[in-house]
């Protein structure tokens, strides 16, 4: 495997291509998007984490990375707007 690589990046210098770069890999898909948790939090805004995770069969590392880009946060038992916490 690491031959492998190591031919291919020979290859590409040889053909007189430099570029050491990685190649964009783009961001992985969305196992649910955005609107389907903020319906979620409209229905019931006292939810867990873990709960909104079994609802949309995610783990609970993703519901919170998603509330976070979000911009929600936890207050007193409820998802509010971050900025509204002040």
């Amino acid at each position: 495997m690491i031959v492998r690589g190591v031919m291919s990046g020979f290859n590409k210098f040889k053909s007189g291509n430099f570029d050491v770069k990685n190649a964009d890999r783009g961001k992985p898909p969305k196992l649910f998007e955005d609107v389907e948790l903020q319906a979620l939090l409209d229905e019931d805004d006292s939810q867990t984490p873990k709960q909104l995770a079994e609802q949309q069969n995610v783990c609970q590392t993703t519901i919170s990375r998603r509330l976070k880009a979000m911009g929600k946060i936890m207050k007193t038992g409820r998802w509010v707007p971050h900025d509204a916490t002040r």
